[in-house]
């Protein structure tokens, strides 16, 4: 509301009630022609895509400047999960997996604004470092993913893998939620230049995120958070705090979590009734724009080993596709002829280091080289070493000895232990592993291999054969005839 208000956005409503929404615009006197509803239903990732790909069409080419992952279910009540149509449980694919594909299928287009923003709603809950998350029970703990690891399909409901409590699915989800926000941030805001941030707008008690709860509650709640915490925050008021961190300048910082110091734990008694609860003090109503301030996240939300697990593990569970995270490259253009120069030639060095002291799977076998890399390794030989190695090579290595001089001996002593043999750290390779060292070059695929090898070391200056149309093609001499040899 506050930012089509404001005149400065075109905002796109993402619901699954296209109705509700276009009868709620019109009571609060929407400018309709700065607002756009869309139909989104977060239990769906089809649905996710289906919104992705008409915001595309939309946009007409236009990028997307803000994106407010806000909605959000709370289910305490419930004795058993309820589950997507992807069959995930309802609370923790609605409030987080749904954001979180969404998201990855967004940011590529929003780097290209001017200052692109995603922010997610948090929540209290999901931080243990406060009375709100770490004092009532259940507490937001993700332990180590095992839920999430193992699918997190029908019947695993809860993203630890244990055992279904409402409630905190709905924390584990905030949770999750500003884990996400500060790996994004790590992962992303230096490549995309978008800034990630997570924000808890206080305690909005009379909303319909508890409608689920029974009636004593809703009716008791607000009263004990406005009189007694003082944690109550009006809609009005959450929303102008949402849009300030969508808005203000100063809230540009990403990889930070927005509070705002408003209320609970001074002022009590007479203040609090003169003013209906609205009292100054530190995380509730009150305090105004000037009042926002980066707020301390747990120890949970901070867990970077696990925001890694996490991030993996809600890739593979919503197929996500994530855009390679590539920072600016100097344009300078020695650094570009040299890379074009050296390019294979760095390659051919990793291959042969890679040939002498190979890796190891974590059976402890021996990491088998490809058959391109050994086709590689075999052009170098014939080319590198055998042709120009007696040729080029030969000056060269004089002229560095003369001109260079010999390595001193303190370079080449100091070791406190002799190498070991190889053979002793390696594990045995099988007869038939051996016997596959070389390539066979009286097979014709692998002989096509060779070719391809042999002719990008020879006559592609470093650049690799890209599969276009070109033709490519060389003579080699036989002894009565001529053969072609021809790629296309």
């Amino acid at each position: 509301k506050n930012l089509v208000a404001s005149g400065d956005y075109h905002v796109i409503g993402a619901v699954r009630d296209a109705d509700k929404m276009e009868a709620v615009a019109e009571i609060d006197g929407f400018n309709m022609d700065n607002f756009h509803i869309m139909d989104l239903e977060l239990n769906s990732f089809a649905s996710v895509h289906a919104f992705c790909d008409e915001l595309s069409e939309y946009q007409l080419g236009k990028p997307l400047d803000r994106l407010i992952c806000n909605a959000g279910v709370y289910q305490p009540s419930l004795p058993h999960a309820k589950w997507s149509v992807d069959g995930h449980e309802q609370t923790m694919q609605i409030n987080f997996l749904s954001h979180f594909l969404m998201i990855s299928r967004l940011i590529d287009d929003m780097k290209q604004a001017s200052d692109p923003r995603v922010i997610m709603v948090g929540s209290v809950t999901g931080n243990d470092n406060t009375v709100g998350g770490g004092g009532v029970y259940p507490i937001a703990d993700l332990k180590q993913l095992d839920g999430f690891k193992a699918g997190f399909e029908n019947p695993v409901a809860m993203a630890d893998g244990y055992g279904f409590i409402g409630a905190k699915a709905y924390k584990d989800s905030k949770l999750c939620l500003m884990m996400m926000s500060n790996f994004l941030h790590s992962k992303f805001n230096k490549s995309h230049g978008i800034t990630f941030s997570s924000i808890y707008p206080g305690c909005i008690a009379e909303t319909p995120l508890f409608r689920e709860k029974r009636a004593w509650f809703r009716k008791y709640f607000p009263i004990f958070m406005k009189y007694i915490t003082g944690g109550f925050v009006g809609v009005e008021e959450a929303g102008q705090r949402l849009f300030q961190v969508a808005h203000d300048p100063r809230c540009s910082k990403s990889g930070v979590y927005w509070s705002w110091n408003g209320g609970p734990r001074e002022g009590r008694g007479a203040a609090a009734l003169e003013k209906g609860g609205q009292i100054s003090g530190g995380g509730g109503a009150g305090g105004g724009w000037d009042s926002i301030y980066v707020n301390d996240q747990s120890d949970k939300v901070n867990n970077l080993e696990l925001c890694v697990d996490l991030f993996q593990a809600a890739t593979k569970i919503t197929d996500a596709q994530w855009p390679s995270a590539k920072t600016f490259t100097s344009p300078c253009p020695t650094l570009k002829v040299i890379t074009a120069v050296s390019t294979n030639m760095i390659a051919r060095e990793e291959l042969k280091r890679m040939e002498d002291r190979p890796g190891f799977n974590e059976d402890g076998s021996v990491v088998q080289l490809t058959k391109r890399k050994k086709a590689a390794l075999v052009a170098d030989k014939v080319i590198v070493q055998g042709v120009l190695g007696n040729t080029v090579g030969r000056v060269g290595r004089v002229a560095g000895r003369l001109l260079l001089g010999r390595i001193p001996d303190t370079a080449k002593n100091g070791s406190f232990q002799e190498e070991k043999p190889l053979d002793d750290v390696v594990a045995p390779i099988s007869d038939e592993t051996a016997a596959s060292k070389y390539i066979d070059v009286i097979d014709e695929g692998e002989k096509s291999i060779l070719e391809d090898e042999i002719f990008d070391q020879v006559f592609s200056n470093g650049n690799k054969d890209d599969g276009s149309s070109k033709e490519r093609e060389w003579k080699v001499g036989e002894l009565e005839k001529e053969k072609k040899l021809a790629s296309v």
